[in-house]
């Protein structure tokens, strides 16, 4: 049986595309809210632009969190690396959410971390689609190097390859693989520090197996009580969720019950 949250750390909070339950996702103002709520760290995604600039949006294309049909009609299912960051940077990435976000830009993977820099909030970066951005990791490796100074950063990715080639170049960096069921054999995975599954497929038994592998387990996306206290209990090391504030008070609310019991 796990051990009572009260008598160890508690999972880590990591707000999904920043709070993106309160925000528009993937823009600073999530990444704003996420830190005001108390998270631990802030997932976001990164693609490049295609002149360079990694760009932080999940979607391969830039129709639903931008109002890119309205400037841009013929492009609007493009692909992201086909736009240029002077075109992107153009763009409403927060109308779509409410018309209070009205004019919030899609931003860079440097802007997130300049705005993480002074809070003591971490960075957990997925690289997306990295197979269709031949240059996306060695882009992603350079702007760390630089802005990333004072930022606690882990990368993740589903991409195995794409870990592979990020830890060639920034080993010091932790790195995490993003799986959708939990792998039979953990042990198997340690040359990532972390396994990062779908929460509903995570159970005790697993993440004592992980740990033994010396691994870490953050699962996605836990969002009602029930599967944020589930992942608590079965002893994970961090929730990924679009509500921070939730998970927070679930987490409370059961190291208080533990010690009172």
């Amino acid at each position: 049986m796990n051990e009572p949250i009260t008598t160890m750390r508690r999972p880590r909070v990591v707000a999904h595309r920043g709070a993106s339950a309160v925000a528009p996702e993937n823009t600073l103002a999530a990444v704003a809210a996420a830190v005001t709520k108390g998270a631990d760290a802030v997932e976001v995604d990164v693609q490049s632009t295609r002149d360079g600039v990694p760009i932080i949006v999940h979607d391969a294309t830039l129709a639903r969190t931008t109002d890119v049909a309205r400037h841009l009609p013929r492009r609007a299912n493009d692909p992201v690396p086909s736009f240029t960051y002077d075109e992107v940077r153009r763009l409403d990435a927060g109308s779509w959410f409410g018309p209070g976000h009205a004019g919030e830009p899609v931003p860079t993977l440097e802007q997130v971390l300049d705005t993480l820099r002074a809070s003591g909030v971490g960075l957990l970066l997925e690289i997306k689609n990295p197979g269709s951005q031949p240059h996306l990791v060695a882009q992603v490796a350079e702007v760390l190097r630089c802005f990333s100074p004072g930022v606690a950063v882990t990368v993740q990715s589903f991409d195995a390859e794409a870990l592979r080639a990020f830890g060639r170049l920034m080993p010091a960096v932790p790195r995490g693989l993003l799986v959708r069921h939990t792998p039979r054999n953990p042990a198997l995975e340690a040359w990532v520090s972390a396994v990062n599954p779908w929460h509903g497929a995570v159970t005790s038994a697993y993440v004592r197996r992980a740990q033994l592998a010396g691994l870490e387990t953050y699962v996605w996306t836990a969002n009602s009580r029930a599967a944020i206290r589930r992942a608590a209990d079965a002893g994970v090391e961090g929730i990924i969720t679009d509500r921070p504030s939730r998970a927070l008070a679930v987490l409370r609310r059961a190291a208080q019950v533990e010690a009172s019991a």
